[in-house]
């Protein structure tokens, strides 16, 4: 199932909980979901003898129970990047992450995968995106158009690029976000990939590992 928070369930969950998704934690949306379902609860409605108002009631409910599935998704994924599982790796000073160019493959039936990722509607080979919150990007190496069939499945064929600088979590969570429940698999340099955050966060890692003064680390 596909739980993708669309820019529209962005705008939903302000006006229904009051605060964006970087202000939420798990606890606190519980108390706002709770508020809402008691606010919005059809059986409200039912005293008003106007099928309008108690149908648009039910619609508001059914939104909100689709979106709760989403943001809980949402902040579960969260959680599990913030809770890095391979510390040593992150706050040794020895060790850094660079990508110059690491060749990714997603394979997938949604045609409208690749320009959302890229967030144009035609792709030229070597167009860049960059992902938010990281100066990490993602670059194109094929052409990309409605006109172009590339068969009953698409390869999404991109170099992903990012200095040491760059959080590789924020990277992987935002590809996860992009791609979970929509891709038949993910390879990275060839290796095939289990899209799961922690698998991810591990493949990008060891392809982008490097100890200084050492060179790359195998």
């Amino acid at each position: 199932m596909n739980q993708r928070l669309s820019p529209e369930d962005m705008q939903l969950v302000l006006k229904l909980f009051g605060t964006d998704l970087k202000g939420l934690t798990q606890e606190k949306f519980k108390e706002l979901l709770k508020e809402a379902r008691k606010k919005y609860h059809p059986d409200k409605f039912s005293k008003f003898e106007d099928e309008v108002v108690q149908e648009m009631a039910k619609e508001r409910f059914q939104q909100i129970e689709i979106l709760a599935g989403k943001i809980t998704e949402y902040l579960e994924t969260r959680k599990s990047l913030d809770e890095d599982p391979l510390p040593p790796e992150t706050i040794d000073p020895t060790i850094v992450y660079v990508s110059k160019g690491m060749k990714i493959d997603i394979m997938t039936r949604e045609r409208m995968l690749k320009y959302q990722l890229f967030g144009r509607r035609i792709i030229y080979r070597g167009d860049k995106v960059k992902i938010p919150g990281t100066k990490a990007s993602l670059v194109a190496l094929e052409d990309y158009s409605p006109r172009i069939q590339a068969g009953f499945r698409d390869n999404i064929k991109v170099l992903l690029m990012f200095g040491e600088t760059s959080d590789v979590r924020e990277i992987v969570h935002w590809l996860f976000r992009h791609i979970n429940g929509r891709t038949s698999s993910f390879v990275i340099e060839g290796k095939l990939i289990k899209v799961d955050p922690y698998e991810m966060l591990k493949a990008i890692r060891m392809e982008s590992r490097l100890e200084l003064g050492g060179g790359e680390a195998q």
